[in-house]
């Protein structure tokens, strides 16, 4: 096998490996001035599966049944408000699991239905410092039910976990199922989740920054470290709420760089964003060990951990954009010209789109050229044979802007897209300076891709003023089942404060959360609700 590069103009010697599978494969470029290397790592895999054969040997020994179930608390050491369940049953039943949270809208249910004689079940949506109450029913094929209770102890919460003041909490209102979370995305240190009482109920051990995604798959994309005091974040994982692991991917530290621009200090090889393509692989923003960083992407094969593709945004956007950059300056004296922090893909015409916060520009790209689509921003200064690119309308140009994702449709247009982002509204290179740095927002644009033309729809935010006004990170997510949107002012107070809110169609706030008392750099960057029990995954003993 040997890793397939396209349009790559900044790396030399990458070197794609197979640990423990005795292939390679090297792409050379004489431009490039450093290397990148990923490989699939399975050394984790010996310890996991030595748990789950004690695990099934405890589920087969006939010891525990519906009056005496065996609870093992974290089960795999990643998530501590999380418990397996074992037991075995005469009759075929499916299983009903409660926890009880402190009133009817924080009680996190899940429904099983299988019949099955064996059950290996797992509890997620503990409280941490709490015996919890879990309820468990059974239920046979003919309609007879009978319901046990289980408690849990679990432990106190970890200091780096931030307080959390729930200022209004509407939940007649809010986007809420039977487990659903608001899960807080941190730039570092531990990934948690908080109820509309603002109860944290789900956390991970394992230290994440920026990478946090749902799989199709149900399980999660998940940027982490070899360890927790280690230097790097270079470890990827497909894990689930449980904390099991089904693939593991480990990034060279070559190429790592600082998110804050210095020399010493936490650095990262994936530094933003990563999502699953329609083919399953996974397409991820990285430094690709250039002196230019955070511009490239790489298309990574889920199942071999082969780079197949490479997009350089060097060779998409003029020379000067990156020759001639000088709006941002960094410490260790590497040139962040773009600062690319998020891609979305769009089935409609497989196309991406991305977000460069140092451009303050978003734009569309053909996936398979490389092409540009269409650009959203202020066209001042760009060479005239971008021009044809632009999208006409009176819209305010972008700042520094985050997390563009392409709403369901709205208008049964199809020749419309619909646009969601975080505008953090701070002119870096080209953003509207009259407004500059007064506010923050989310912005849904509307973008006649036939017509060349964008119009605004939605924002909110401006009517908030400097006091929520956040120069950097920062998140808005449509919530698919009220139209809700959940907005994250992750930088207020400089960085002392991360601000989370449920608005309405209206501009209704019907959910504000703050965050604070948080360990530095361990803000809210992205905020997202996602349910434990997605529907997607069932939990199973391999």
């Amino acid at each position: 096998m040997k890793a397939t590069l396209k349009k790559m103009s900044c790396f030399i010697g990458l070197t794609v490996s197979l640990a423990g599978c005795g292939v390679s494969g090297t792409v050379s470029n004489e431009t490039a001035i450093d290397q990148l290397s990923v490989s699939l790592n399975e050394e984790w895999q010996e310890d996991q599966t030595e748990k789950e054969k004690r695990y099934q040997s405890l589920l087969n020994s006939g010891e525990y049944d519906e009056d005496n179930m065996y609870v093992k608390l974290d089960p795999y050491g990643a998530s501590p408000l999380s418990a397996l369940l074992l037991f075995q049953t005469d009759e075929a039943m499916k299983v009903e699991i409660s926890v009880a949270g402190k009133d009817e809208n924080t009680t996190i249910k899940n429904n099983s239905e299988d019949y099955t004689t064996e059950h290996s079940l797992p509890v997620l949506g503990l409280y941490a410092d709490t015996e919890n109450e879990v309820t468990v029913t059974l239920t046979d094929e003919v309609g007879n039910s009978v319901e046990k209770t289980v408690a849990i102890k679990t432990g106190t919460l970890p200091d780096s976990i931030a307080n959390i003041d729930v200022k209004e909490a509407d939940t007649s209102k809010m986007d809420l199922g039977d487990s659903e979370l608001t899960f807080v995305v941190p730039s570092t240190k531990r990934a948690y989740a908080f109820d509309a009482n603002g109860d944290v109920r789900w956390y991970s051990t394992r230290y994440n920054s920026h990478i946090f995604k749902e799989l199709s798959n149900g399980n999660l994309l998940y940027l982490t470290k070899e360890s927790n005091d280690a230097d790097t974040y270079n470890v990827l994982l497909e894990t689930d709420y449980v904390g099991k692991i089904y693939k593991r991917y480990d990034f060279s530290s070559s190429s790592a760089a600082n998110d804050t621009g210095k020399s010493e200090g936490e650095m990262t090889v994936i530094h933003h964003d990563g999502i699953e393509l329609p083919n399953g692989n996974l397409l991820l923003t990285v430094n690709d060990g250039s002196n230019y960083i955070e511009d490239t992407m790489i298309e990574l094969n889920r199942e071999t951990g082969e780079i197949e593709k490479t997009i350089d945004l060097k060779d998409v956007l003029p020379e000067a954009f990156y020759e001639d950059y000088d709006s941002t300056s960094r410490e260790d004296g590497k040139i962040d010209w773009f600062h690319q922090n998020s891609v979305e893909y769009d089935e409609a015409d497989n196309s991406i789109i991305i977000s460069g916060r140092h451009q303050d520009t978003i734009m569309k790209i053909d996936y398979d050229t490389s092409e540009i689509k269409w650009i959203m921003g202020d066209s001042d200064g760009w060479p005239q044979s971008y021009q044809k690119y632009f999208l006409a309308g009176d819209v305010k140009a972008s700042g520094g802007q985050h997390a563009a994702i392409v709403l369901p449709d709205q208008d049964d247009n199809a020749d419309t897209t619909d646009i969601l982002y975080y505008d953090n509204n701070i002119s870096v290179t080209r953003g509207d300076e009259a407004t500059s740095e007064k506010y923050s927002e989310a912005r849904q644009v509307r973008i006649d891709e036939k017509e060349m033309t964008i119009e605004e729809v939605w924002t909110f935010g401006e009517e908030l003023g400097k006091a929520y006004y956040t120069k950097i990170i920062g998140s808005a997510r449509y919530l698919n089942s009220t139209g809700n949107r959940l907005v994250n002012f992750g930088y207020r107070d400089e960085g002392q404060t991360s601000s989370i809110l449920e608005v309405t169609e209206e501009g209704e706030t019907v959910f504000d959360a703050d965050l604070t008392d948080f360990p530095t750099s361990a803000w809210a960057y992205r905020a997202e609700r996602l349910s434990l029990y997605n529907g997607k995954w069932t939990y199973q003993l391999d």
